[in-house]
């Protein structure tokens, strides 16, 4: 068996409701699980084993209500998440659907700048005594599931914002190859940044692999002919002019032209 990366604590038997808790600790920092806890915008894309689909109903800085679509059942959910920053701690509530009357505590303890440790309290109506136990081990490991997969998106997502940078060097050039012999998709580095080269409809196009939105990994290969998308939120842009296929007025950054000359594949700013 695989060893668990968290506590589970049985629920507390002077509360009716309560089947248990979840306790993890994490490699972020404060600021990033606010973000993610706010960012609802992911969870169909990062989460798709667990959520199908999503509708926003309402959002501000006190969090967000949203439409869940379970596609695998035929159930339609109203889950509201509300974040009290004084209180380090934010409350999923489901309002409407199979789970309805579930409320998700989570309360958040800041250990260092990039470390914190999470507490997790499943509160479910309804559970049998005998079933409590059972109950809150399968919530317990289903946010196993969603944390590993959040962890990976924040700290890859520090990683950029701490290499990130506003200015180039103009003067930077970077001689990619022979044109007959470069393979697409081809990834390289031009001023510490990274961008993949591909061709479409046989011209050649360059665009950063970090998304606009928030930094996540743009697609290597395009699954629509001129277009690529992120995994993280599924933001979709158009490799041509850059736009943003959506409500989002984000476009791709920057990205360095393209010449070939004496057969040569060169990138410059």
């Amino acid at each position: 068996m695989a060893e668990l990366r968290y506590e589970f604590v049985p629920g507390n038997t002077d509360s009716g409701h309560h089947v248990g808790s979840y306790r993890r600790r994490l490699p972020v920092s404060l600021v990033r699980m606010y973000e993610n806890a706010l960012d609802w915008e992911h969870l169909p894309h990062l989460h798709e084993s667990s959520f199908s689909d999503l509708e926003l109903l309402d959002s501000g800085a006190w969090g967000w209500r949203a439409k869940v679509v379970d596609q695998r059942k035929g159930t339609d959910s109203i889950i509201e998440l509300r974040l009290d920053r004084a209180a380090r701690r934010w409350i999923t509530r489901n309002l409407e659907g199979p789970a309805k009357g579930v409320e998700i505590w989570t309360h958040v303890f800041e250990l260092t700048p990039q470390s914190l440790d999470i507490i997790v309290d499943f509160f479910v109506p309804d559970v049998d005594a005998a079933q409590r136990d059972k109950v809150g081990r399968a919530y317990a490991h289903a946010y196993e599931v969603l944390y590993d997969e959040d962890v990976r998106m924040m700290t890859e997502r520090q990683q950029q914002l701490d290499r990130r940078i506003d200015a180039v060097e103009s003067a930077d050039s970077l001689m990619l190859g022979a044109v007959d012999e470069i393979t697409t998709p081809l990834t390289f580095s031009l001023s510490d940044r990274f961008f993949v080269l591909q061709k479409v409809d046989a011209e050649w196009v360059v665009y950063p692999q970090r998304c606009p939105h928030q930094l996540g990994p743009l697609a290597l290969h395009p699954d629509t002919p001129g277009q690529v998308h992120c995994s993280w939120h599924g933001y979709r842009f158009d490799l041509q002019s850059g736009e943003c296929l959506g409500s989002s007025n984000c476009r791709l950054g920057r990205r360095p032209q393209v010449q070939v000359q004496a057969d040569q594949l060169t990138v410059h700013w």
